[in-house]
């Protein structure tokens, strides 16, 4: 007997959310992870027979990602009329061949489902004109508030923070880069890198790289690996930065500003939906490391770190609140299915 209205059908693979959401009394199904072939293939046998259970019980479905979508296509999509598909991301095979991404249109569109998108580019590349643009999901701005205010003086160090995985498309070289720019003209900073590396992934750093980057700069730059204690990170630092190549929505972004951290980063899909020149931070030219070096060193004075702490948070409350975006997702749940 399910214990709750709410049902999820994924792989059990973040033990923690798994336990957070029993505490909510979410139903889960038992959905193996998918860490060899013969588990992917059993969790995608499992999760299209639970979509048909489900199916045959009434259940309205919101599917947040293109992944499940494909895998599930056959089971979720054909004569569904209570399906709600969240575009959340592009993977890198739908940006780097136009056949992929032709052919995922025509999936997407090609159906009863309502379509809600992160950002417009995405929107543009795979859906309908009418189609809803969320701008994200939100953070629990409640949560990321920074209640701490630093001392700067003028000997004061500012502290930069990147916060994703340690691989080219998420701008961590050009992070890099644009940091040792920032050293070169003296400036007293320091940068912390928050997110694992990926020995499967050629663009990821290696271990061999970390450590000459760890040489080159000793004490200036510190490397962290992935942590659920992401808030105290935030209260340490002072500007978050963000150089990806593309993105949905980014997290990042969103509870930086709610803490008053103003972020940089590249004038890409996703990114340029999410940070506001001027009011919760700068963008920079795509690749062009001097003027992301620029922006950074721009907001390096005590008096515009203070104007972008008011300004981020004000924007954050006003646009990245996680319940405010749920009741929207519930507003047209109810709309489109009365």
């Amino acid at each position: 007997m399910k214990t709750g209205n709410v049902i999820i059908i994924a792989p059990i693979d973040d033990d923690y959310a798994y336990k957070e959401l029993k505490k909510l009394s979410v139903f889960i199904y038992e959905v193996p992870k998918q860490n060899n072939k013969f588990n992917k293939i059993s969790s995608i046998i499992k999760m299209n027979a639970f979509i048909l259970k489900e199916r045959y019980n009434g259940s309205f479905f919101i599917c947040h990602f293109i992944v499940t979508f494909l895998s599930c296509y056959f089971s979720l999509v054909p004569l569904n009329k209570k399906l709600l598909i969240y575009t959340e991301g592009l993977g890198s095979i739908f940006l780097r061949y136009p056949w992929a991404r032709y052919l995922l249109k025509f999936l997407l569109v090609r159906n009863n489902a309502v379509r809600l998108f992160c950002n417009k580019s995405e929107r543009d590349l795979l859906g309908n004109k009418d189609d809803i643009i969320t701008n994200g999901i939100g953070v629990d701005i409640d949560k990321f508030k920074n209640k701490f205010r630093k001392n700067i003086n003028e000997n004061y160090k500012y502290k930069l923070i990147y916060i994703g995985r340690l691989i080219k498309d998420k701008g961590v070289i050009d992070i890099i880069d644009a940091f040792k720019i920032l050293k070169i003209k003296n400036y007293n900073v320091e940068l912390t890198l928050v997110g694992d590396i990926y020995p499967n992934n050629p663009s990821s750093l290696s271990e061999k790289e970390i450590d000459s980057i760890k040489s080159e700069f000793g004490n200036d730059i510190r490397f962290v690996s992935f942590t659920n204690d992401i808030k105290k990170l935030y209260e340490l630092s002072d500007i978050l930065l963000l150089a990806s190549y593309r993105e949905g929505f980014p997290v990042c972004v969103m509870e930086a500003s709610s803490m008053g951290l103003p972020s940089v980063g590249y004038i890409v899909p996703g990114v340029e939906d999410a940070i506001i020149p001027g009011t919760n931070g700068l963008l920079a030219e795509f690749k062009n490391i001097n003027e992301l070096a620029y922006m950074i060193e721009s907001l390096l004075q005590k008096d515009i770190l203070e104007k972008y702490k008011t300004s981020s948070v004000n924007y954050a409350n006003e646009n990245f609140d996680s319940k405010l975006k749920a009741q929207e997702l519930i507003d047209v749940v109810l709309t489109s299915y009365k």
